[in-house]
């Protein structure tokens, strides 16, 4: 196994993995969607290893589908020939060429970590991956279909909005519910995207405007 790590290197590897695939390409993707730049650069890599009869398989977050920039993606695989699939959760990122090469994140990579990838060539941890994206893919939906409708936020997230109401800074707020300043990051960049924001202020101005600081359980009584 090799460890390719930062940005630059990370990028070669993908490049150097769009020469020499041949067949077929698997692929999950967990988390909010890249910047503009990344999906760009991404779609490129993808429409060329399509122009060449490879087929992709590709497994997305739900969080694609809730900004434009990631439904525009995905419409444009799927135009230019991708299978694409959205699941609500996804164990962590992976790519498989051929079955016979993976790239997977290195233990301990999350949310602010910088940018790495393990190249695994052993067979049967290959065939591994294989096997837990195909479990993936039969559980997840086609991108065609509706995403789920959302009612109102999670208890947690209520609490995050109340807590940002009030002033509290992320950190303050990780102690408060507790949970670690990743998943904090995670949860708040969540909230963002499903509410279209862009701070704190627009995301306390959306969630006012859809009755999002309503508690759940008296929201849920109302309906």
């Amino acid at each position: 196994m090799e460890v390719f790590r930062g940005e630059a290197a990370v990028r070669q590897l993908l490049e150097d993995a769009t020469m020499i695939v041949r067949g077929q390409v698997l692929s999950m993707n967990p988390g909010a969607p890249p910047a503009a730049a990344l999906l760009v650069a991404g779609r490129r890599r993808d429409e060329e290893v399509l122009g060449r009869r490879v087929s992709i398989r590709t497994i997305h977050s739900e969080s694609m589908l809730r900004v434009p920039r990631g439904r525009a993606h995905l419409k444009a695989l799927r135009r230019a020939g991708g299978q694409i699939r959205i699941s609500a959760t996804l164990p962590y990122r992976l790519i498989v060429l051929d079955a016979n090469l993976a790239f997977v994140p290195p233990p301990n990579s999350g949310d602010g970590a910088e940018p790495a990838l393990v190249v695994v060539r052993n067979p049967d941890l290959v065939s591994l991956f294989v096997q837990i994206f195909e479990f993936c893919w039969q559980e997840a939906r086609p991108a065609e279909a509706a995403p789920p409708s959302r009612q109102g936020p999670t208890a947690r997230q209520y609490q995050v909005l109340r807590l940002m109401q009030l002033g509290y800074k992320d950190e303050a707020i990780a102690r408060e519910i507790g949970v670690s300043s990743r998943t904090m990051r995670r949860i708040v960049r969540e909230l963002f995207e499903q509410l279209d924001a862009t701070g704190r202020f627009s995301a306390g101005m959306a969630a006012q405007a859809r009755g999002w600081l309503v508690p759940p359980r008296s929201r849920e009584g109302c309906s």
